[in-house]
């Protein structure tokens, strides 16, 4: 007898589609926003001026290189997390949530620092035009701390992400891609365009960390339940039925 070593092929069920598109939807919208927040970033610079345009190619290309390294620790949340919030476990979930963070902390400052030694000491790699060259140094620290605000951002995106409390990534992530919008509309230097989109990412951060600090959304009411306290003196008393 032949064994089957492919899998069978079939329609997905409609169950089964809605269960996809109510993770892949939301993450599309939020894909976009991110997407528009880099083009109102690249319309600024391109007001600029040529010399800080070609700066600029080179900076925001060192910022979503040096972004990439806290993909990994949005990742552990998304892995981790869902198991912990599925069984209502508090303690498992802040022992991860505050183990993740505190490697994102720290790799949040080493990759920031990387990326300015990057744009000061090694921008003659990437051009030997001077005047570029000493547009990218006066933009480097902006750009470190958008790069150590990113991380951290996606790092706390993560848990948001594994706690699937979409409507509330959705409508924050729009709110947020709206004021960078219009602080990018006004930016006439390559710092101020840095530093709108680690404003825009700081917001998200500030807004998450009060829902979840408040008890909203899946993660906060796990993290915020508190467990009853019984009085002794209350222990084999009747309750008293209202009439």
């Amino acid at each position: 007898a032949k064994k089957k070593l492919l899998p069978k092929i079939s329609l997905p069920k409609l169950d089964q589609l809605k269960e996809l598109f109510g993770y892949v939807g939301p993450l599309f919208i939020i894909t976009i926003a991110r997407l528009t927040g880099f083009i109102s970033m690249q319309r600024a610079a391109m007001r600029c001026g040529v010399k800080p345009l070609a700066a600029y190619q080179i900076c925001v290309n060192c910022l979503i290189f040096f972004l990439l390294f806290g993909e990994p620790l949005s990742q552990l949340h998304q892995t981790k997390l869902p198991a912990l919030l599925d069984d209502n476990d508090k303690e498992a979930t802040l022992i991860t949530m505050k183990s993740v963070l505190t490697l994102a902390l720290y790799a949040s400052v080493g990759v920031g620092t990387v990326s300015f030694a990057a744009l000061t000491l090694g921008n003659g790699f990437f051009t030997s035009d001077m005047a570029v060259r000493e547009i990218i140094r006066n933009t480097a620290p902006s750009v470190c701390i958008a790069v150590m605000t990113a991380i951290m951002t996606v790092c706390i995106d993560g848990a948001m992400l594994a706690a699937r409390d979409f409507s509330f990534i959705i409508l924050l992530g729009l709110i947020t891609c709206v004021m960078q919008l219009y602080l990018s509309s006004k930016c006439t230097t390559l710092t101020g365009i840095f530093l709108a989109f680690a404003l825009r990412l700081g917001t998200y951060s500030f807004a998450t960390i009060v829902r979840v600090a408040s008890g909203h959304g899946a993660l906060g009411k796990v993290l915020m339940n508190r467990k009853k306290v019984i009085d002794p003196n209350d222990i084999g008393t009747p309750a008293i039925e209202s009439t």
